[in-house]
């Protein structure tokens, strides 16, 4: 048996080939449907570990949650810029309170569920707070006075429908605040409102933790060292982590040098915004460095993030390569 685990981050494609876009077409109900049960039978079938419902029936990470609640319009968008790399999105505004959230959460974990093997582990991955806010133009600020304030609403509302996923089930739970690294600034605050949330779920729920630096059109966007917001990571009660680390320019491990984290590290040791194909040997040496750092029980192989823009024939080759390494490792 290996000692080593696997995951995937959380999005993968879609089967047909589409126009590469950060605001993919709405779906219907029964689309979804029969897009998950596609997306966990594919991923399961290349023998990975933890798996998700696939994402792909997102419109995007922020989009999707944002066209399913009340107090949000899509009309007038003004265009918003983030990071230094010149990375830039239509971002619709808060006119109203927050509420009546639609996100489906619930549903669409118990039908991953339903379509898995029962040896695959389903986490239900959601998009955080922050990001959330980061991506909302506040037009209510007699409603949210400031952006903690916008960012908590956001907490409130996702909680409603995570409890709801755990109800029936689901076990593990997955938040993305990849906005950490475009605000550094923010990410202390930030990590408070995302602990507040953790810390009213059960405690029977693992809680992981996905930090990058953007990956949209699989490209890197923002470039903050993740020991630049170790304060933040500090402040959240997760037990795994997922991170970037075979392409980043310094040495991510430098993180728990200043920081004692007792949980499990999810590396990234598959670089999904390249087409080439690592081999097992170039997997051995990226995570050679973090066994320094962690047992090999509490370390999990996987990519820097998601698979949602790389093609399907990419993302079987990189995932089967991954699982290749686990088992020979």
């Amino acid at each position: 048996m290996s000692a080593f685990r696997n995951t995937v981050v959380g999005s993968y494609p879609r089967p047909e080939k589409l126009q590469d876009t950060m605001k993919r077409p709405v779906m219907s109900r029964d689309e979804v449907d029969h897009y998950i049960d596609w997306a966990v039978k594919d991923q399961a079938s290349l023998g990975l570990d933890t798996i998700t419902d696939g994402e792909g029936y997102r419109e995007n990470m922020y989009y999707y949650y944002q066209k399913r609640i009340d107090g949000i319009t899509f009309e007038d968008m003004p265009q918003v810029t983030f990071g230094t790399a010149g990375f830039g999105i239509e971002c619709p505004r808060v006119i109203a309170e927050l509420r009546n959230p639609r996100f489906d959460l619930a549903q669409n974990w118990k039908i991953a569920r339903d379509a898995a093997p029962a040896n695959v582990e389903v986490k239900l991955t959601v998009t955080g707070p922050h990001v959330l806010y980061r991506f909302s133009v506040n037009e209510r600020k007699d409603l949210y006075p400031d952006a903690q304030s916008l960012c908590r609403a956001w907490a409130n509302v996702l909680r409603e429908e995570i409890a709801e996923a755990i109800a029936l089930g689901c076990r593990h739970v997955q938040f993305d605040e990849p906005m950490w690294t475009e605000s550094p600034e923010e990410s202390l605050w930030a990590a408070g409102i995302l602990a507040e949330l953790i810390e009213e779920l059960p405690k029977n729920v693992r809680i992981g933790l996905h930090v990058c630096g953007g990956n949209p059109r699989r490209k890197r966007v923002y470039f903050t060292k993740y020991t630049d917001i170790v304060e933040a990571f500090k402040r959240v009660p997760v037990d795994e982590l997922l991170l970037e680390h075979c392409t980043l320019s310094y040495n991510m491990l430098e993180l728990f040098d200043l920081w004692d984290f007792k949980g499990d590290l999810a590396i990234g040791v598959i670089d999904q915004r390249s087409d080439e194909l690592e081999s097992v040997e170039e997997i051995r040496e990226r995570l050679k460095p973090a066994l320094e750092y962690f047992p090999a029980e509490r370390l999990i192989l996987t990519s820097e993030c998601g698979f949602g823009h790389v093609p399907i024939d990419i993302t079987h080759a990189k995932l089967k390569r991954l699982v290749e390494a686990t088992k020979l490792l």
